[in-house]
């Protein structure tokens, strides 16, 4: 890559939906030139979103961390299958360390909750060793900052709020198209929902000044920038200011999001490294910034998303 595809990177990652046109003034290069670095860009992506804060549509992420006994390449595909066929769990991921496997549900109520939990549970009882449920309810995602120069202090926050946002069934289309298609035209949109374009436009700029749409994002995989991405899962103790401790873990460049969760663990927290010595060499920082608050930490190294549901019933 040369200097104007890291420009035009770090466009897509403030806003990925952006127009090529848009881009091209900022980065000096016609419309054409920034469509075609796009698709050679494409290589380094992984599932860009639309972000959608669930929270204010009434849902609560749940995540699941699984170890089995015996974790293999035909478990791994029964698993995929299973979610591909399962329209209430939102995605499942590939862990190494203490865990296996994580999956997210979102839920409106325990109902479902423990219904599908206890589905999968059944389906793979023979090769579970472990399992931990860990209810989110705070969640902060960053930008890619090991592509900008500086770091982009811009995160968005999903929390618990107590008035809710009914959405209609245009809308949850309209939400569900464009979740894994950020980039998609409102002529797309469009066709895809069965509204005309005025409609679909007013919808979705709605739906933005709600703040349910949160923005458009570019999800980066690290690897093809020669790094790696781990999980921080924290018990705390004795920490008497949550706020001064989570605006700590966001001035850090390298954390990537950050996760408020009540179960085993208090925090869940992304970070990317070239290496662990890196990644331990940060935990004994936030160590001596804050002494006897880590109670325990757990050190994930983060596989792959093994499936994303587009069928998920919630949207």
């Amino acid at each position: 890559m040369d200097a104007k595809d890291y420009a035009i990177l770090r466009e897509l990652d403030i806003n990925f939906r952006q127009s090529f046109s848009s881009i091209g003034k900022k980065v000096k290069l016609s419309k054409n030139s920034v469509a075609l670095r796009f698709e050679k860009l494409k290589d380094l992506m992984l599932h860009n979103v639309t972000g959608i804060n669930n929270e204010l549509i009434g849902q609560t992420m749940v995540k699941v961390y699984y170890s089995f006994d015996f974790y293999d390449e035909k478990t791994e595909k029964n698993i995929i299958e299973y979610i591909k066929n399962n329209s209430n769990i939102m995605w499942a991921a590939r862990m190494y360390g203490p865990y296996d496997l994580c999956i997210a549900i979102f839920i409106d109520d325990l109902h479902p909750l423990i219904s599908e939990i206890n589905r999968f549970n059944k389906k793979f009882s023979s090769k579970i060793n472990q399992k931990e449920m860990q209810i989110v309810y705070k969640q902060i995602f960053f930008r890619n900052n090991f592509i900008h120069n500086q770091p982009v202090l811009q995160s968005y926050k999903l929390v618990k709020i107590d008035n809710k946002v009914i959405l209609n069934d245009s809308e949850r289309k309209i939400l569900k198209t464009i979740k894994y298609n950020p980039r998609m035209s409102i002529i797309e949109i469009a066709q895809k929902t069965n509204l005309t374009q005025k409609t679909a436009s007013n919808y979705l700029k709605k739906l933005q000044k709600l703040g349910v749409i949160t923005g458009y994002f570019m999800t980066l995989n690290p690897i093809k920038f020669n790094l790696n991405t781990f999980k921080l899962m924290i018990q705390i103790q004795n920490l008497k200011d949550h706020k001064e401790f989570e605006a700590y873990l966001q001035s850090i460049k390298n954390v990537r999001y950050v996760a408020k969760m009540l179960g085993l663990w208090d925090y869940e927290i992304d970070l990317v490294y070239q290496n662990i010595n890196d990644l331990q060499a940060q935990i004994e920082m936030i160590k001596q910034r804050f002494p006897n608050v880590l109670k325990k930490i757990s050190i994930l190294s983060m596989g792959n998303r093994l499936v994303t549901n587009d069928n998920f019933f919630g949207l």
